[in-house]
């Protein structure tokens, strides 16, 4: 996917969390593991943590700083 920012590719991967620690977000289709988020590799700032964990598929543009993620909300 092209970054309709800048134009350039967007690294595919996964926003994870757990609510005990950051929300992270790791390039591949593979969650952060333990010891990533425990060091903090790939911690989203801008996440509020809950008490459920989840993930989104996630497309990031390291030069713009911007993500992508499609959603839906229900009625």
């Amino acid at each position: 996917m092209d970054c309709p920012f800048c134009g350039k590719e967007m690294q595919q991967g996964i926003l994870s969390g757990d609510g005990r620690s950051n929300v992270t977000w790791k390039q591949g289709s593979k969650r952060s593991g333990a010891l990533e988020r425990m060091i903090g590799v790939g911690k989203v700032t801008a996440a509020k943590l809950t008490l459920t964990s989840f993930t989104i598929d996630a497309a990031y543009c390291p030069d713009c700083k911007k993500m992508i993620f499609d959603t839906d909300i229900s009625n």
